[in-house]
């Protein structure tokens, strides 16, 4: 059998007499290159006759297309920004001082479904951000939501190859989609991105773990209408994240539920975080905070008097940013007022596996 254009044709009555050498058969003729005859039937009552001649022309030998390598993978669906690189330029924008020690950095990042793959994007509320100053690499704490899907409208409308109406489908460039990007951070952690300025150079890469594990029971607006919060130190920038973070990116839907108060301890005024935001939090989220810089989360949860909860209906979020002494108070308040729903911070949800190529990493 021979393969032209990638079908198989049957060879010819001589050519297998030949390959089998058999002596008792004589080999036939080839036939004569055909003529096709096509008469042409009356034209307005006139007898009119005309012979058309037709040679059928020689069939050309073609590569074999199934004999390339890795064929198969030709018209193979592929995940957008799979073979993006993980890290893209970024640009600082302006920083701002929340307490004596913490410092807000804003910059500018690129969140792109067309640049960036699903395994290096800031997905889940208390990831960690990779950022590098002038090459050098830092982990940093992230203090905003992970970014709404609606900032992705039009490049998520060309991943799919949507049309509008009478357009053409052309060849387009990728769409880029900027977004501000907010990390808080000490002179400790890294001086570097402490004291960054425009002049910098500045790359965001991959976004670190796995997030707080949200995805409980604790996600259902009916079945806990009421959640209160205890935080203390960094984690104001998870809690931060948590309250202004939209139900398309793991939000849990304040705004939908009957009774949500954050009970923030620091140790003097000075050392509370954002507190031009609180006012905002609530009246656009629904999120009362309770500060107190003097008593401890016992102390605050007692002394709230006009909270009306039942345990059963009740969840606890706890982001300590670390503190494993906050956290057990915490707990022990938790425990005390018999809500049995608790997420903490330091409790990270199960990895996601991203399909085929999503190529996850054992420190996510």
């Amino acid at each position: 059998m021979h393969a032209l254009n990638g079908r198989s044709s049957a060879p010819t009555q001589q050519q297998c007499l030949q390959e089998r050498n058999c002596p008792k058969i004589p080999a036939l003729p080839l036939r004569p290159q055909r003529t096709l005859q096509y008469r042409q039937q009356q034209v307005h009552g006139h007898k009119r006759a005309r012979t058309v001649q037709v040679r059928a022309a020689a069939v050309e030998a073609e590569e074999d297309l199934e004999q390339f390598a890795d064929r198969e993978n030709w018209y193979r669906a592929t995940f957008c920004a799979d073979d993006a690189p993980d890290w893209n330029p970024g640009a600082f924008l302006r920083s701002t001082q929340v307490t004596p020690s913490l410092r807000n950095v804003v910059f500018e990042a690129e969140i792109s479904r067309e640049k960036i793959p699903l395994r290096n994007a800031y997905r889940h509320v208390g990831q960690r951000a990779s950022v590098r100053i002038n090459g050098v690499e830092h982990e940093l704490t992230v203090a905003c939501a992970p970014f709404p899907q609606k900032l992705n409208k039009s490049s998520l409308y060309k991943v799919r190859g949507d049309l509008t109406a009478g357009e053409t489908k052309t060849v387009k460039e990728e769409i880029s989609v900027r977004a501000e990007l907010h990390v808080l951070v000490s002179k400790d952690d890294a001086e570097d991105v402490y004291n960054a300025t425009e002049g910098d150079s500045v790359e965001i890469g991959p976004f670190k773990g796995n997030g707080i594990d949200l995805r409980g029971a604790i996600a259902g607006i009916y079945a806990y209408p009421t959640i209160v919060i205890f935080c203390e130190g960094r984690g104001i920038a998870d809690a931060r994240a948590l309250i202004e973070a939209t139900p398309d990116v793991g939000g849990l839907s304040f705004n939908n539920r009957q009774d949500v108060r954050m009970y923030y301890r620091a140790p003097n005024e000075e050392a509370l975080a954002f507190r031009s935001l609180y006012q905002e939090w609530e009246q656009q989220y629904h999120c009362k905070v309770i500060t107190s810089t003097r008593g401890t989360f016992e102390d605050m949860f007692d002394d709230d008097d006009t909270l009306m909860y039942e345990p059963s209906t009740t969840a606890a979020i706890i982001l300590t940013g670390g503190d494993e002494e906050a956290e057990a108070a915490a707990l022990a308040v938790c425990k005390e007022a018999e809500i049995e729903e608790i997420a903490r911070g330091s409790v990270q949800q199960t990895r996601t596996m991203y399909l085929e190529k999503g190529k996850p990493t054992d420190d996510q």
